[in-house]
């Protein structure tokens, strides 16, 4: 069977993960967390694919540790920016909430919020994929001291995560270790506080991650001022 959509990596060399998502019939693309470290791949990347046309500029929160590129391809590209309601930005197009979609040809992408590490984290929902921020990382989660986080939020965010079939497949806002994407299964065996959300260890996950306090990122102050106007 033919392959609706496809999904091109970009990988920072400070660990930051965006993602292009093509529809393979029209070539409509969406580009997930843009980062100004990235714009001379990005421009490359669609300067060797001159028929992909960008439609949206998806955020999944306010990043903390990296200077969104969405304004600047918003100008170069006519694409809008899509982000929670309840960002701070007033940059965002398309302020969204759980359940919207949006669509690139034949591809459908579905909104989900997925709070804990921010309040206002979204994860989205491609085929059998889920983009999902710092919400799931691979082997790990987002912290959940800053930004309005909320451990409780995040522990009932992974329980929503984890009634996907284990086959999905995650792509995460962030890894160090090179890798792009895992599946809900290999989480479910090798991360440690996934699977305390999938045993329903409620208090054994708040108690984790209401301790885990680690260092600001950098580019902390730079990105908060520059991702919020």
């Amino acid at each position: 069977m033919e392959k609706m959509f496809q999904v091109h990596p970009f990988h920072s060399e400070r660990g930051c993960l965006s993602y292009l998502i093509v529809d393979t019939a029209t070539q409509e693309a969406v580009l997930i967390d843009p980062s100004q470290e990235m714009e001379q791949e990005y421009d490359a990347y669609f300067e060797a694919h001159p028929r992909i046309t960008l439609r949206y500029l998806l955020e999944t929160h306010t990043h903390a540790d990296h200077v969104s590129l969405s304004r600047m391809l918003r100008e170069k590209t006519d694409a809008r920016i899509a982000m929670s309601a309840l960002s701070p930005s007033p940059s965002k197009d398309l302020p969204l909430k759980d359940g919207d979609t949006l669509s690139i040809g034949r591809t459908e992408i579905e909104v989900w919020h997925t709070p804990g590490h921010t309040n206002e984290s979204l994860s989205y929902k491609v085929g059998d994929a889920l983009f999902t921020g710092d919400m799931l990382l691979i082997g790990g989660t987002g912290r959940t001291d800053f930004q309005l986080g909320e451990s409780e939020r995040l522990y009932e965010s992974l329980r929503r995560v984890a009634a996907l079939p284990v086959e999905t497949v995650i792509y995460p806002a962030h890894n160090y270790q090179g890798i792009v994407s895992s599946t809900i299964d290999a989480e479910k065996k090798n991360n440690e506080r996934f699977r305390l959300a999938v045993e329903r260890r409620k208090e054994d996950f708040i108690a984790l991650l209401d301790q885990h306090k680690p260092p600001t990122p950098e580019l902390f102050e730079v990105s908060l001022e520059e991702n919020t106007k």
